[in-house]
């Protein structure tokens, strides 16, 4: 049930509709209970739907229908996809099809058309699966031709050949560091390039649009476990200079708008926000709106954390309020800015919304959000003055997570856990020259441009307690000090 209404969710509206005509046109009955179904997911209405359907619980029945109706939608996108990316694909593998018959018929002049035709279709999309089908079907059939067309076939193979050896080696360890970074690694950064030296992986402009995004999402994700985005910039700017070069990014636009994301949230993390809100506006005008639904409430969430950091604090709420209710993300950014804004109870209330389980939020999130989440949470009851419950809840932080999280983070987490302890238990020790001593020999920082910006957040409540100032200001001081006003 939750996969269904998952996918139906990630339909736009006009995806929708089709789908619905889609399953209709199948359908023998007109009142088919999978269109009544699909209605009722489209609408978000979960609640007693069994009863709807059948009148009571029937359980057999219901799960019968979900599996119909989610059969109908993989359908209807295995048939979307031919109409659009997969069709030029098939459109190649058509032609070669044909030239191979055409050959064996002896009308070789027309099989040399098709299997052109088809080449400068494969070149323009980067298909170097289907250019070795052709180069192969070209040398088969080579001895009808002179001795520069064999030459030139023979290198073009044998340069296609070297770029379809490359995409599997990406391929490879995309894999293998994708399945290892699932388990957060200690030293995520270094295990990126040991990975990438195993399967000797170097950019080049060989690299497909597809490529490069995965090439960059592995980058961003090593980045995201260890809070080191600084690191890998040169490569990432590198990967998009590749992409700046590349043309038809019109046939290829999901993985040129990932890739810009991507680029958006390296700025963001880098604490450059002007430009990571220039790039997303250039998203936000140039995005299809097929896509909309899928790419939005990750670009309203940076959006609204480059506002928070930029001192546009109203706007990054009014984001966030917005959209809260349909993202998680952005419900846990709004309690964080209500907190920086020192509306305790109001965020507290929100967190408290938080309801499903945290192995719940980690399997949907990643456990560095769940994280987050528990530490906000610790800190508002600090300010609440919940004493009863803080130390079960920094018993359970350090019971949970210090043994999951990377070596770097577990170090972090212990020092701020041990300071904000003594904070709750004497918050006048804040205003002592030993507790600032305590606070800036615990964190090793980087400096301002190395240093992670959740980071520095977390840091920015201990810095409002030695400085008696509040937390927006001292967090604006700490991740944009020569840009904000208050």
């Amino acid at each position: 049930m939750k996969a269904l209404f998952s996918l139906i969710q990630s339909l736009s509206v006009s995806e929708q509709e089709e789908a619905r005509a889609f399953i209709a046109k199948r359908n023998r009955r007109g009142d088919a209970k999978n269109l009544i179904l699909f209605d009722q997911l489209c609408q978000g209405q979960t609640d007693h739907i069994q009863q709807k359907l059948y009148g009571s619980k029937s359980r057999n029945a219901y799960h019968a229908l979900s599996k119909r109706l989610q059969d109908n939608l993989i359908g209807f996108l295995a048939s979307k996809s031919f109409e659009t990316e997969a069709n030029d694909e098939m459109r190649v593998l058509k032609l070669v099809l044909a030239g191979r018959l055409l050959f064996e018929k002896e009308q070789e002049k027309l099989a040399w058309k098709a299997l052109k035709k088809a080449e400068t279709i494969a070149k323009g999309f980067d298909f170097y699966t289907a250019l070795q089908e052709i180069y192969q079907t070209q040398l088969q059939y080579a001895h009808l031709k002179n001795a520069d067309f064999l030459k030139q076939v023979l290198l073009l193979s044998t340069t296609n050949t070297k770029k379809v050896q490359n995409e599997l080696h990406l391929q490879q360890a995309y894999a293998s560091l994708k399945h290892q970074l699932k388990s957060n690694p200690k030293k995520p950064i270094q295990l990126l390039q040991e990975t990438l030296n195993r399967f000797d992986l170097k950019l080049s402009e060989n690299f497909t649009y597809k490529s490069l995004y995965q090439f960059m999402e592995l980058l961003t994700e090593a980045a995201a476990l260890s809070g080191d985005y600084y690191s890998i910039t040169p490569t990432i700017e590198e990967a998009y200079a590749y992409v700046k070069e590349k043309s038809n990014a019109e046939k290829h636009l999901y993985y040129y708008f990932q890739m810009r994301y991507l680029l958006a949230d390296v700025n963001l993390r880098n604490k450059n926000f002007a430009s990571c809100i220039e790039i997303l506006n250039e998203i936000d005008n140039a995005l299809p709106e097929k896509y909309k639904k899928l790419f939005n409430p990750k670009l309203k969430t940076l959006r609204a954390l480059a506002f928070n950091y930029s001192g546009e604090y109203k706007e990054a709420i009014r984001i966030a309020e917005e959209h809260a209710a349909n993202s998680e993300n952005l419900k846990l950014l709004l309690v964080t800015f209500r907190f920086q804004q020192s509306e305790i109870r109001e965020a507290y209330g929100l967190l408290k919304e938080f309801q499903k389980s945290d192995q719940y939020y980690e399997r949907k999130q990643g456990l560095l959000w769940v994280v987050k989440k528990e530490l906000i949470g610790l800190l508002l009851l600090i300010e609440l003055d919940k004493l009863d419950l803080i130390p079960n809840r920094i018993t359970s932080i350090k019971k949970r997570f210090s043994a999951k999280v990377n070596s770097s983070q577990e170090e972090q987490l212990r020092q701020f856990l041990k300071l904000a302890s003594a904070y709750y238990e004497n918050p006048k020790e804040a205003e002592t020259s030993d507790f600032k001593s305590r606070v800036e020999l615990a964190f090793n920082w980087l400096g301002f441009e190395r240093e992670d910006l959740f980071a520095m957040s977390f840091y920015a409540w201990l810095k409002s307690k030695i400085e008696n100032k509040l937390l927006y200001k001292a967090t604006l001081e700490l991740v944009n000090p020569t840009n904000y006003s208050l």
